[in-house]
């Protein structure tokens, strides 16, 4: 009886990794230089640094992000280096796509709002 618990335990333990697993899978290692990102049509209309607008993507992301799937220590991006913040605004905005089931924000968040994400989450690595 001990082991079927044992083994149940494990099973739902990795079950709930899965994607976590999967979206860190996907994530590139190396980031553009940032006359790349600021030719690009999405680039952000603010500095990513901005203190305002990490807050307001701490802030959205901690009521809604958080709230529903990600929970609220994005460890994923805490000490991440190399990612592409294109990428990353990209995935919120258009959802994993079948690589993790992320779902797209695009039509509940503005570009500016998912670019304060972006920022947020930026602040928490070195990327």
């Amino acid at each position: 009886m001990k082991t079927h618990r044992h083994l149940t335990l494990v099973l739902a333990l990795l079950a709930a990794s899965v994607p976590a697993l999967a979206f860190n899978a996907v994530l590139p290692d190396s980031a553009p230089s940032e006359e790349i990102l600021a030719d690009s049509p999405n680039a952000p209309t603010f500095d990513l640094g901005d203190r305002a607008r990490i807050a307001a993507g701490k802030a959205r992301y901690q009521s809604g992000c958080a709230d529903f799937c990600h929970g609220h220590q994005p460890a994923l991006f805490v000490d991440r280096e190399g990612l592409d913040p294109e990428y990353v605004y990209n995935t919120i905005r258009d959802g994993g796509r079948g690589a993790t089931p992320m779902p797209p924000w695009g039509e509940v968040f503005s570009s500016e709002e998912i670019w304060e994400l972006v920022a947020y989450l930026r602040s928490l690595g070195q990327w």
